[in-house]
């Protein structure tokens, strides 16, 4: 993964005299400090201390405190010892990765699931050979892995190790020209011969110094001590490395050594990495002032697209062929940027809280510029600045007031007057004239509201962005002194006219919503959508410019916050995707809408807060696109073997991690169609795959139309088991099961129904029965009915003419008494006389006559005179009586005499009665008392 360059059709010393340019040459005369990256504890997830450092096969191993970290890119794993000691070395031999620990060294190797797996070859040793020994360091010479303590060298060769124990203490060592060099204390400068180690001619001076680093350098040999700098060894003479960067690495403690394309890089103890051109004898220095995370380098490995650094705190690579970089590598608390402009050997920076002066490396406040700070322009050979407080032009650094007007967004010429311009700030806008090197300010009458920028159709009429309520057409009268018209522009497809940005793009005056482009339509005088671009822009084309001048190339930001660059609108061009990681959380949000510059025909400035990120996009072509490899497979969490083909069931969970080489800044993505590409950060995620040969493919891509090839995981997916053999035994014996059920639950339906029908015709035959004795009990009760109403009729009627024989029986008496007292004086026996007419009293109209009456009333009428007394207990008992004849159905010729009155007397008291039982006039008194029982 690692070697990069070597695999492009470049020759070796074309791309060293290339990396060699870019990194000592700026796009304004200046020192480039190239982007660093810095992996923290949180993000390896091992110790803070780093001991060695060594790539192979596409990935970064490190000796870490915790054990072995590797990285892939994307994703770091820690793989820890068996007794869990701090591993101090590592080197990668082939497809082992060896490494060394208190007491211990062996290697490891990849597992078929990805995962390395740890063979201990120091268990093979009696344990006093390596007592109380560490293995600080791993060379490969020839077919033999040396490892290197204090005290000792371990040669493992053809499977056995041999033991070298010089008695002296052992300090840097390495492997140049296939030959094994070391230090001894108190010796020199030795060379391994034979299994001996021999001292080399001339170099006893170093038997007291402590060397650190024996690198080569052309035909020399680069020897760095850590307090007394470095010493160069040829020709059997060893000589003191001269130079004030000798002494610098005195005062800081050097460390490490390394050399590649042309530059020299020392790893110091206090002051971090120095990058030295031994050529052109200058040095940039990295420490934590301008963005490594850590001063003590422990270690350092270089190839040809890559510096990393081990470090006592946390692990740092720095790009060695890099195209961004940042105008702030010393972090100075600048604000928020709002535009940058390139003039002379400087770079100037619009902030929200002032204009800063970025030359060689250094950050100078230009005085007087407090404040927000809107944009920089060139006229001239000058500097205009709108600024919150009013217009400056910047001479020599000073700034000098202009007008008072506040918040100057945008400046811009008149195409049809010569040294005119037309600024459009906070207040509306305003004409600048430059006569004889002066200025003449003029405020333009007829618009009032804040101006953001300003694009002219043709002279005299020109489209302006009002800060909060859209675009506005405007017609200025012919000297521009005045606005006389002012159309607003509304669209019924704009999604939003408060968030409208205004633009001039490849000729065109275009809008852009926050969905997508739009387009003025001068012949059919309308707004329509901006087909071209649109379509150019495809899925990206919500993708919103950020450039304020887009004649040449164009800096699109997309609604998810990744930048894009192309150089033009022709659709062949290439269409470039900055990496995330130069700008994730650092672009300005809020106001101010131009964030990115192009300052030539190769460099883009891109606004952060705090800095400016600059792209040569000139150098994106040097970067190679690598193929995606795939680091670890799991399903459902399981991690599976690394194989071109997997089989998994459909409800699985599949997670993927997928990388590509760390210093290449492509990006990847993937597809399971080839139609459909979507981006991954190293990590897919697959879930509901259908049955059969599914195909993932994997590419990485710098640009549109420079993407690497594909590599391609077969991922099979199992059928569901019902569509499998098991599936089909299981349908026939359902079939099977079906067919004896449908069998059985026939008989049984049919028994049922004929079960049924018997019990139907039992039931009818029953309904039929109960029917009959139903209606023959219905015969029965009329007759008895009848019986009972010829009885109940034969008995009132009996019971009538009993009323009527004692009412005339009563009469007769009356008439027979009264006869009697006709002759009451005549009788002689008187006694006998009374007697008899007392008998005759007797048997006139006696209650007990009335009481024999009652009784065979109630047994024909079943206690009438109880309940009429409940109902009414005011009723007298010749009421009740008159009752009992109604009851009867008595006529009142009838009833009268059986009361002793007359008919007149009976329609008296009928009326009577019918008041005392409260019956309304409509109400029958015959039918009311029928009903009492």
């Amino acid at each position: 993964m690692l070697n990069i360059l070597s695999k492009l059709s470049l020759k070796p010393y074309i791309v060293a005299k290339l990396i060699a340019l870019f990194f000592t040459t700026s796009f304004f005369a200046q020192t480039i400090i190239p982007p660093i990256n810095n992996f923290y504890v949180q993000d390896y997830k091992g110790g803070n201390q780093n001991w060695g450092i060594d790539s192979g096969d596409g990935y970064i191993y490190v000796a870490n405190n915790e054990g072995l970290l590797e990285f892939d890119g994307v994703n770091w794993h820690l793989y820890k010892l068996p007794h869990g000691t701090i591993i101090r070395s590592v080197k990668v031999v082939g497809d082992k990765i060896y490494t060394g620990s208190y007491e211990e060294f062996g290697y490891w190797e990849r597992l078929a699931n990805g995962d390395l797996s740890y063979t201990s070859l120091s268990s093979s040793l009696d344990p006093k050979e390596l007592d109380t020994q560490a293995i600080w360091e791993i060379y490969n010479l020839k077919d033999a892995v040396i490892f290197k303590s204090f005290a000792a060298l371990f040669i493992y060769e053809n499977g056995g190790i041999k033991v070298i124990k010089p008695g002296y203490i052992l300090m840097a060592s390495n492997v140049i020209d296939d030959r094994f060099y070391v230090q001894g204390v108190g010796n020199g400068l030795l060379e391994l011969e034979n299994n001996k180690l021999v001292l080399l001619q001339d170099t006893e001076q170093l038997a007291e110094t402590r060397v650190q680093a024996i690198i080569p350098l052309h035909d020399k040999m680069l020897i760095g001590t850590a307090h007394d700098g470095c010493y160069e060894y040829a020709n059997k003479k060893l000589s003191r490395w001269q130079g004030s960067f000798n002494e610098l690495l005195k005062e800081n403690q050097l460390n490490t050594l390394s050399y590649t394309h042309g530059f020299l890089f020392a790893g110091t103890i206090k002051n971090g990495v120095y990058r030295y051109d031994p050529k052109a004898k200058n040095y940039i220095n990295l420490n934590v002032k301008n963005g490594l995370q850590n001063n003590t380098v422990l270690a350092s490995y270089s190839n040809d697209s890559m510096l990393w650094l081990a470090l006592d705190n946390g692990i740092s690579a720095i790009p060695i062929n890099f195209y961004a970089y940042y105008l702030n590598p010393y972090k100075e608390d600048i604000g928020a940027v709002y535009d940058v402009l390139e003039y002379k050997d400087a770079v100037y920076v619009a902030t929200n809280t002032g204009i800063y002066k970025i030359h060689n490396n250094a950050i100078s406040f230009i005085e007087g510029s407090q404040d927000h700070t809107w944009s920089l322009t060139l006229v001239n050979d000058q500097i205009i600045c709108g600024h919150n407080s009013g217009t400056y032009e910047i001479i020599n650094d000073k700034l000098y007031l202009l007008d008072k007007k506040n918040g100057g967004y945008v400046f811009k010429p008149l195409q049809d007057r010569s040294n005119t311009y037309i600024q459009g700030n906070y207040s509306g806008l305003t004409l600048y004239k430059k006569i004889l090197n002066k200025w003449e300010v003029s405020t333009i009458v007829g618009i009032n509201f804040p101006v953001k920028n300003i694009i002219f159709e043709k002279p005299h009429v020109a489209w302006v962005l009002h800060a909060n309520k859209g675009i506005f057409r405007i017609f200025f009268t012919d000297d521009y002194k005045k606005v006389f018209k002012i159309e607003p522009q509304y669209n019924k497809e704009f999604h939003n006219i408060y968030r409208l940005k205004l633009f001039s793009i490849d000729k065109n005056i275009a809008f852009y919503d926050q969905y997508q482009w739009y387009a003025y339509n001068s012949l059919e005088d309308r707004i329509e959508p901006f087909e071209s671009l649109n379509r150019i822009l495809g899925r990206d084309r919500n993708a919103v410019l950020m450039n304020k001048f887009s004649d040449e190339m164009l800096i699109f930001k997309k609604p998810d916050n990744s930048i894009f660059i192309r150089k033009n609108l022709k659709d062949s061009v290439s269409q470039f995707l900055v990496p995330k990681k130069y700008y994730d959380n650092k672009l300005v949000r809020g106001e101010g809408d131009q964030k990115a510059v192009v300052a030539n025909d190769s460099v883009v400035y891109i606004a952060l807060y705090n800095d400016v990120l600059a792209v040569n996009t000139k150098r994106i072509n040097v970067s190679p696109v690598n193929i995606p490899k795939i680091d670890r497979i799991y399903t459902n969490a399981i991690l599976q073997d690394l194989a071109s083909k997997i089989t998994v069931r459909r409800r699985d969970t599949l997670n993927i991690e997928v990388y590509v080489p760390f210093q290449s800044n492509n990006s990847i993505e993937y597809s399971l169609d080839d139609r459909h590409w979507s981006q991954t950060d190293g990590k897919i995620t697959l879930i509901n795959l259908s049955h059969g040969l599914n195909e993932l493919l994997l590419r990485s891509y710098l640009t549109v139309d420079k993407r690497s090839e594909i590599n391609k995981l077969e991922i099979y997916v199992k059928p569901p088991w019902y569509l499998g053999i098991w599936g089909l035994v299981l349908a026939l014996t359902v079939v099977l099961i079906i067919f004896y059920l449908i069998t059985v639950v026939n008989k049984y339906v049919l028994i049922k129904h004929k079960n049924y029908l018997e019990d139907q015709y039992r039931h009818q035959q029953e309904i039929h029965r109960k029917e009959e004795a139903l209606i023959n009990e219905k015969k029965i009760n009329e007759l008895l009915k009848k019986q009972h109403e010829i009885e109940l009729n034969s008995k009132t009627k009996e019971l009538a003419n009993t009323a009527m024989e004692m009412t005339k029986k009563d009469e007769l008496l009356d008439t027979i008494k009264g006869e009697l007292q006709l002759f009451k004086k005549e009788i002689i026996n008187k006694p006998k006389f009374d007697k008899l007419l007392q008998t005759i009293n007797k048997n006139i109209n006696t209650s007990k006559d009335w009481e024999v009456f009652e009784s065979n009333f109630n047994e024909i009428h079943d206690s009438f005179f109880k309940s009429l007394i409940k109902k009414h207990e005011h009723l007298t008992p010749k009421d009740l009586k008159l009752c009992a004849y109604l009851k009867m159905n008595l006529s009142t010729k009838e009833i009268a005499p059986l009361l002793g009155i007359s008919h007149r007397g009976v329609e008296i008291h009928r009326y009577r009665l019918r008041k005392k039982l409260d019956l309304d006039t409509e109400q029958n008194l015959n039918e009311y008392l029928m009903k009492i029982s």
